[in-house]
């Protein structure tokens, strides 16, 4: 088996904004002496509801390494689907996800992540299209210790060759923080306002602690809910409903991952600890998706 971090052809790098997906692009630039090969494209999905903190690492990022990082955000408006944008005018306040929601009416939910598909799978694909590919590998940040994601990622059938080279290379969760300890610049972002900050897969705890930190980062979700007149999650408050009862009653500073966390995204660049399983030990894996977990400190 050859070097998994090589690769040839048209090829779209996708970068999460996490530490692991930007491990992955540093392996993937040491493998091709320093630089991107020329078919190559490092892009970034920028649906606006990221954490500050996040787009400051891309920047950061980039810059280090020399490398031209393409920032994009769906937009109806253009010919090809999406915009190109930069660190400095990337939106801020969900814009490319609010014109997603009113123009479907509806707002996604656990079931129909539809959010996902539209703002980061088929906009990374139309600006592959736009580049003048048909076909191209898409190479995901996932790890060894991963493995139910990237089986399930490996079996989908699309346009696109799909590559995992930190599961190939055995790159675990470990690997990731050791190289980051070691790095001069690192990501500043609290482990439970990764990603999208106020997510709904996100379970209960997670976003109560968001509003107790920062009520302000969980305002537009709780506005969308009014708009649309519906819910994200119909199991547990809505989000202005934890809103207010964090200003009734203040801050819990609850530590556990909830059990009602439904996240399956790039929220694992810190180590979990299994509590219990529900399958009873009947032939579960690491990986297995109906465990419920407990944050290492």
């Amino acid at each position: 088996m050859g070097d998994p971090f090589r690769f040839d052809g048209p090829t779209l790098l996708n970068i999460s904004g996490g530490r692991t997906s930007a491990l992955m692009l540093r392996r993937v630039l040491d493998a091709h002496d320093g630089a991107l090969p020329d078919d190559a494209h490092a892009v970034f999905c920028n649906t606006g509801g990221e954490h500050a903190g996040t787009l400051d690492f891309l920047d950061e990022t980039a810059r280090q390494w020399g490398v031209d990082l393409r920032w994009i955000e769906r937009d109806r408006s253009a010919d090809a689907g999406w915009r190109e944008v930069s660190f400095e005018s990337a939106s801020r306040e969900h814009e490319p996800f609010e014109e997603l929601v009113m123009q479907r009416r509806f707002l996604p939910n656990a079931v129909m992540r539809f959010c996902t598909q539209a703002l980061k799978i088929e906009t990374a694909a139309a600006f592959m299209r736009s580049q003048g590919h048909e076909r191209w590998t898409s190479v995901v940040g996932l790890r060894y210790d991963e493995p139910a994601r990237v089986h399930k990622l490996r079996a989908r059938v699309a346009d696109w060759d799909v590559a995992c080279p930190l599961y190939d290379a055995r790159v675990t969760v470990d690997d990731v923080a050791a190289f980051w300890r070691a790095s001069p610049f690192d990501l500043h972002v609290p482990v439970h306002a990764g990603n999208c900050v106020g997510c709904f897969l996100k379970g209960t705890p997670k976003r109560r602690r968001i509003a107790e930190e920062s009520p302000d980062l969980l305002a537009w979700w709780a506005s969308m809910e009014e708009r649309v007149g519906a819910r994200f999650r119909k199991d547990g408050p809505s989000y202005q409903q934890l809103l207010d009862d964090v200003a009734a009653q203040g801050r819990l500073h609850l530590r556990v991952v909830d059990e009602d966390d439904l996240t399956v995204c790039g929220c694992t660049d810190r180590r979990p600890q299994r509590r219990r399983c529900t399958c009873r030990g009947r032939g579960h894996a690491l990986s297995c998706e109906r465990s419920t977990w407990a944050v290492a400190a």
